[in-house]
């Protein structure tokens, strides 16, 4: 079972290097294919893993392989996305002092502030301010001030990346579970091309949910409610996490957390104390991608109704798992994030990445079929070569949400199998 792990990932390894060496963009379904190869490995990996695992050596192997893949994709990166190159923009034109959510790629008093990477941004992009939270600007500031290219940016969000496996490891190990379910994240198909091959935020939000969970289980209050509140201005998403903290954090603390996001907001408080939101209207009017459920419902009761909906359920789902569920239960971390998600107009592969942490028992393994077979809407590309638009096909809509309704009901009969067993 030992060698089969490690020819797992030598299979990740191979597939995920093989996969940042083409160009995804001009060859969308090869890129699939060899991204469908290493979830497949993926899935036998944590087949082995549920059977159990004991060997330490094996497992620091087995890290260090996740590693390897890594760093070998950072140079390949941006593959499959130019976020990146707005966050590089977004940095620039704050150490430049110019305010990001007034200020636009595309105006012609900045253009001196172009370099090779930020001409890149998508025309759509660069007409709009910018639509990322507070937290994450003060991120690319940060990184910009370091090193004003690409690769910083790359390389600072696989940082936060290897801190989430590092916490979640520790996470595992100290409340009496298999430090190898660790490898449900590490290895991750998904977490690898949107990491070292994207730099996108999305981890480093990430990252600072997996560090809120770990010391709200520690009972550190204040710790977990300023992470916490970092991660909701890094992207909104995680808000609907709030009623697991409820009376699990203090008042003083939880007050203290709101002062903190008041705090990232004021260096953007420049044409008074209206909040700087960017273009965020614009993406719920506007953006659609991947969002079925979105689009059956946003024309019968409309594009707000079904945006305070998708919180509004996610809130719900977290409220329950708040009453019936340990903090330490992942289950009650992921099944909000992707109940909101599943309501939402945009689901961008890279905004699953979220759950991926949390992918460390079979109760959300839905979910973890859900973040791989994601990987199949990057053929969307073919549709944008050929002219028609950033639109799937309805094939890969109704193979992506076809197989998680199939996994869950798989879930729930074995659940009742087990249930009447025990009878």
């Amino acid at each position: 079972m030992a060698k089969g792990v490690v020819g797992c990932g030598l299979g990740l390894l191979v597939s995920l290097v093989a996969a940042s060496r083409i160009d995804a963009r001009a060859d969308s379904e090869t890129f699939v294919l060899l991204i469908g190869i290493a979830g497949i490995a993926y899935i036998a990996a944590l087949s082995a893993v549920s059977r159990g695992l004991r060997s330490r050596r094996l497992l620091a192997v087995c890290l260090l392989l996740a590693v390897s893949w890594r760093v070998a994709i950072i140079p390949a990166a941006p593959l499959v996305s130019d976020d990146v190159y707005r966050y590089l923009w977004d940095g620039r034109v704050q150490r430049f002092g110019y305010n990001p959510y007034e200020s636009t790629p595309n105006d012609p008093e900045l253009a001196h502030l172009h370099g090779e990477s930020t001409r890149r941004i998508d025309p759509s992009s660069a007409a709009l301010p910018t639509i990322y939270p507070p937290a994450a600007e003060l991120f690319f500031r940060t990184v910009n001030s370091l090193s004003d290219s690409v690769t910083a940016l790359v390389v600072a969000v696989v940082v936060c990346d290897l801190f989430t496996i590092l916490l979640l490891w520790y996470w595992l190990t100290t409340t009496g579970r298999s430090p190898w379910w660790v490898l449900a994240y590490a290895w991750h198909p998904l977490v690898a091309i949107e990491g070292a091959g994207g730099g996108h935020i999305d981890l480093v939000g990430t990252f600072l949910v997996v560090a809120a969970g770990f010391a709200l289980s520690r009972h550190r209050s204040l710790i977990a409610a300023s992470v916490f509140a970092a991660a909701v201005a890094v992207k909104f998403l995680p808000i609907v996490l709030t009623p697991l903290f409820w009376k699990r954090v203090n008042l003083r603390d939880g007050v203290a957390a709101l002062g903190l996001v008041g705090l990232v907001y004021l260096p953007f408080l420049d044409t008074g104390f209206s909040l700087p939101v960017g273009s965020l209207g614009t993406y719920l009017a506007s953006w659609r991608f991947n969002g079925p459920i979105f689009s059956i419902l946003a024309p019968r009761i409309g594009v707000l109704t079904v945006s305070v909906l998708a919180v509004t359920v996610g809130l719900v789902v977290a409220a329950v798992g708040r009453k019936t569920m340990t903090v330490d239960d992942p289950s009650a971390w992921a099944w909000p994030m992707a109940a909101s998600l599943l309501l939402m107009p945009v689901v961008y592969p890279w905004y699953l990445v979220w759950l991926t942490p949390f992918l460390i028992t079979r109760r959300v393994w839905p979910l973890t079929a859900w973040t791989l077979v994601s990987v199949l809407t990057y053929v969307v590309w073919s549709s944008q070569l050929a002219g028609t638009g950033w639109v799937l096909p309805d094939w890969v809509v109704a193979v992506e949400y076809g197989l998680i309704v199939v996994v869950a009901l798989w879930v729930w009969s074995r659940g009742t199998e087990r249930a009447q067993a025990l009878q």
